[in-house]
């Protein structure tokens, strides 16, 4: 089993590593903006969905392999904001029958929090 740890920079990259390896990532997914904030999925079924407030670029849901290999993929994307991608969080509500969440994303500069399906 690999014990995962998540590294944020304002490099617009989140990486993942072993915490056994910390000099190797197992992953690295470019979110195009700097990572503010990062959230993975609250429920099992969606265990390697990441949530990320990517300061320039909006934000994203990064889809990440269970082994970890692969290229992650952006599976939804959210620009409705006009400032600074600052906060995000999943709702720990029921998802829908389809699975998906209900978000809440807030923007630094114009104080604005908008609710979503991720």
């Amino acid at each position: 089993m690999i014990t995962q740890s998540v590294f944020i920079s304002y490099k617009n990259s989140v990486q993942l590593f072993d915490v056994r390896k910390p000099l190797t990532p197992l992953a690295e997914a470019d979110v195009g903006g700097g990572a503010w904030r990062v959230k993975w999925h609250p429920t099992e079924d969606r265990k390697n969905d990441l949530l990320v407030a990517c300061m320039h670029d909006g934000f994203k849901i990064i889809r990440f392999e269970d082994d970890f290999s692969g290229d992650p993929q952006t599976v939804k994307r959210y620009d409705e904001h006009k400032s600074l991608a600052y906060g995000v969080d999943w709702s720990y509500a029921q998802p829908s029958s389809n699975g998906e969440t209900l978000i809440g994303s807030c923007s630094f500069y114009d104080h604005k929090m908008d609710l979503w399906i991720g």
